[in-house]
């Protein structure tokens, strides 16, 4: 059994690390988008922050395990820059397709900030593969 904990354990920290980040920043863009298309109170906009943010969190924990997986089993291979850049467009879609599930207030304008944060943290995790790669 500690060897399974051993192995999921980077995985476990760098989900939560990214999906309490990336539903931070949904619901604060969230708010953001409801403070300057309306003149909503500050309960308005603590309740749009929850709910882009807490809708964020709940399916984040579930599906972010599938970036962290794919760039383990995918990161060698010829076309990585590409298959990890479309992998995490569609993991964005999907977080884009479960605001509007839920309801989100401003889903686009939720969505757009933590969707340039996670491409460019795809990037850059492309960018690191193949400078390790280049430098063995």
């Amino acid at each position: 059994m500690p060897i399974i904990l051993e192995i999921i354990r980077p995985y476990v920290f760098a989900n939560l690390y990214f999906t309490i980040g990336t539903s931070v920043v949904t619901g604060v863009s969230n708010s953001i988008a409801s403070a300057v298309q309306t003149s909503s109170g500050f309960g308005d906009l603590l309740i749009d922050f929850f709910q882009a943010g807490g809708g964020n969190l709940g399916l984040g924990l579930v599906v972010n395990f599938i970036p962290a997986s794919f760039n383990q089993r995918f990161s060698h291979s010829d076309f990585f820059w590409m298959t990890g850049n479309l992998m995490m467009v569609g993991m964005n879609a999907l977080m884009l397709g479960f605001q509007y599930a839920i309801q989100t207030e401003n889903p686009i304008e939720s969505r757009l900030i933590p969707t340039i944060a996670s491409q460019s943290l795809q990037n850059l995790v492309i960018l690191r593969t193949y400078r390790k790669s280049n430098s063995a």
